[in-house]
């Protein structure tokens, strides 16, 4: 597509302009790209920790470690629309991919925990070029017929990664250049396939008029959901475990908890994102986020008993996600293709946001409440998130009734 073709094109009529050809090919090499990035996530994000613990290092200082990424990508995000604007889509993905695996590289050869902290943040900066990129190409060459079953498929695909990355550790070692080499690799080989689709990526889009923070304002409910989805998605992988054993559970029972709630956020996205093109996605994420509300509220209840605890923790892992999975769908539907690496960015923003407040603030209610806040607490923040949304359609139809007159 030509420069200045999306200025006032909506992603649809973007998607429209491809061929199915040209589409499948788009999204194969998004995937790909995705699962080989995914994976080097997985890989660095525990890699750093286990090393930080086996040089004397903190839990504390580890966590701090791991946020340091997330906040890096919050500060490379509002950034990534001008980029993209100047330079194109790949440039921007490619200096994200060179940079990540740079900083990779260099890790083993340095002794400091400190020195840790600087590159970690460097992993971040790069990580977030691919993300927000990646996704903005995604909602383009996505048709609105199918837009929601590809952001499942992206979602399912984003967490495998994830998943195959404590694998690979596994059966490398942390010790030496090795883990390293692999995830350097891995994020080197996300590059193959986009090359092979060079000529289908999008080039200088975007606008100055569009800012990530101007789309909060343009679609609240939207990137309210991202930084729900966020809050509860940390706090569940950071203090779901905690909460089984102070509930009673041993070790391999909390880590087996956590597993099947983790399977039911990459099994579910793909039916719950087919799901979403025939039935509404807003309809379905208020469903989704009433169920995960339910889940969170039954678990005290049904913990004991095994028969339900395997299939709610599933249900809440799987509605959890699919808040992510059907923002990222309606954020195709409703911003044109002009001001999509803006609300692209904002939607990782919020994420990472809530991200950053989840697992602080619901352990702080632990301590403060016992085990079962932390459920209560998530249950607590689908509520209030369900009350924006009633006040919201109660505004417009109060406007659409005084408009009539």
């Amino acid at each position: 597509m030509r420069d200045g073709q999306t200025s006032s094109a909506t992603a649809e009529e973007v998607a429209a302009e491809a061929t199915p050809a040209a589409r499948t090919r788009s999204l194969a090499a998004i995937l790909t790209s995705i699962l080989a990035a995914g994976m080097t996530i997985g890989i660095t994000a525990p890699l750093l920790s286990l090393l930080i613990e086996r040089n004397q290092g903190s839990a504390a200082l580890a966590g701090l470690n791991s946020s340091i990424g997330v906040l890096a990508v919050v500060f490379v995000s509002p950034f990534v629309p001008r980029l993209v604007r100047r330079f194109g889509a790949l440039p921007v993905i490619y200096a994200g991919i060179v940079l990540t695996a740079a900083a990779i590289l260099v890790i083993p050869a340095t002794g400091g925990i400190s020195l840790w902290f600087l590159f970690r943040f460097l992993i971040g900066v790069g990580m977030g070029l691919i993300w927000v990129v990646s996704e903005t190409w995604l909602n383009m060459v996505a048709g609105d017929a199918n837009r929601g079953l590809v952001a499942g498929l992206y979602s399912t695909i984003l967490g495998l990664g994830f998943a195959a990355g404590p694998m690979v550790i596994a059966a490398v070692g942390i010790a030496g250049y090795l883990p390293f080499i692999v995830s350097a690799g891995l994020i080197v080989i996300s590059a193959l396939p986009l090359i092979a689709a060079r000529r289908l990526a999008p080039r200088r889009i975007g606008s100055g008029d569009h800012t990530a923070w101007k789309t909060l304002f343009q679609a609240p409910l939207i990137m309210a959901a991202v930084f729900v989805c966020g809050f509860i998605d940390m706090s569940i992988l950071s203090l779901l475990p905690v909460y089984g054993l102070r509930t009673g559970f041993a070790q391999d029972t909390s880590l087996l908890m956590l597993t099947v709630l983790i399977l039911g956020t990459m099994i579910m996205q793909l039916p719950i994102g087919w799901a979403a093109d025939r039935i509404g996605r807003l309809r379905l994420l208020v469903v989704c986020v009433l169920i995960g509300a339910a889940c969170a509220l039954l678990l005290p209840a049904i913990l004991h008993t095994k028969a339900l605890l395997w299939p709610v923790l599933f249900l809440w892992g799987g509605t959890t996600v699919s808040l992510y999975t059907l923002a990222l769908a309606l954020l195709g539907e409703r911003f044109r293709a002009d001001a999509l690496p803006a609300a692209n960015a904002m939607m990782v923003i919020a994420y990472c946001l809530g991200g950053v407040a989840g697992p602080p603030l619901t352990g702080a209610a632990m301590e403060a409440a016992g085990p079962h806040a932390m459920p209560q607490t998530q249950a607590l923040l689908c509520a209030v998130f369900m009350a924006g949304i009633a006040a919201g359609w109660a505004r417009s139809r109060l406007r659409t009734r005084l408009s009539s007159r």
